[in-house]
């Protein structure tokens, strides 16, 4: 009994690694959300093509709609689906979500694109944060109502204060352009036609897509898909899958194939992502549409 006193109030000290963890942190979007700070006009939520290649503060200079850039490198759907459920939960709705989609794993299993876990943990002194590690099955029920270390990991310990790198460096926006090329890898342009996999798709990640168009149909949200530059050939047959999945009460809308700028290496960190001078020009793209058609009609499906 005198042991289990005694570690109760040992464990009660990780209430400060806890806190520690939160504040050390670099990127505070999250928190931000759970605070009820992020009260956008409209939001871009996606991964790393989001975050490279549309800068939200652009948006909101020709458009006047106050813009903030939701989306994480390495994360997939099931993740852009939780940011989007945390930002209802603790903020007003925007009236406009873009989500990027990535062209062509988007439902297929990929490595390097994963609910981001380790954007949680250092916030683990939010009961949202602790229940959503309860309701993915990475915490036991129990043991996180009882035991603070319970629901710490590893990464908890580190705490000395995160900063930026060269390349996720975010902009007050939550933007993350960057303006140099990748060099450590080879990749030139791919000109193959390719046929999308339905057979391959995760059940979880269609799911956490139709759960999208569920928030933005009940909060009246005009959401609109969007298909960002490649420094390959455009998927259609992917297209034609988001297109059926999301149906017609969606706004889509789809880099310039045409534009030779999307077929000029020197636009593009590497084969998925624009740097910073390719990510102005296609910001500026998409704000042309969201002017003209988007914003004027508000009913322009296409």
């Amino acid at each position: 009994m005198a042991f289990s006193v005694l570690f109760l109030a040992f464990d009660k000290i990780f209430i400060l690694v806890a806190n520690r963890s939160a504040d050390a942190e670099a990127d505070k979007r999250l928190e931000l959300l759970l605070n009820g700070e992020i009260n956008k006009d409209l939001i871009i939520a996606g991964s790393s093509r989001g975050s490279r290649d549309i800068i939200a503060s652009r948006i909101e200079e020709i458009t006047g709609l106050s813009s903030y850039n939701l989306c994480y490198p390495g994360s997939n759907v099931e993740f852009h689906e939780f940011v989007l459920r945390t930002l209802l939960e603790f903020n007003k709705p925007p009236e406009i979500v873009l989500l990027v989609v990535d062209d062509d794993i988007e439902f297929l299993p990929n490595e390097k694109a994963i609910f981001r876990l380790d954007r949680l943990y250092p916030l683990v002194k939010y009961s949202y944060i602790r229940q959503e590690l309860i309701d993915r099955g990475e915490k036991d029920r129990y043991l996180s109502r009882v035991f603070v270390l319970h629901n710490l990991n590893k990464a908890n310990f580190d705490l000395r204060e995160k900063k930026f790198s060269s390349l996720d460096t975010i902009m007050h926006c939550g933007s993350m352009p960057v303006s140099f090329q990748r060099k450590d890898k080879s990749w030139d342009f791919d000109p193959a036609e390719r046929d999308y996999p339905l057979t391959l798709e995760e059940v979880s990640k269609v799911k956490a897509f139709k759960k999208i168009l569920t928030y933005c149909s009940n909060n009246d949200i005009r959401l609109v898909i969007l298909f960002p530059p490649n420094y390959k050939n455009f998927s259609k047959s992917f297209e034609r899958r988001i297109r059926d999945l999301a149906g017609n009460k969606t706004f889509f809308y789809k880099y310039d194939c045409d534009n030779p700028v999307y077929t000029n290496k020197d636009f593009y960190y590497d084969q998925e992502h624009l740097i910073s001078e390719g990510a102005f020009l296609f910001t500026e793209e998409l704000t042309r549409y969201l002017t003209d058609s988007l914003l004027v009609t508000g009913k322009n499906y296409q």
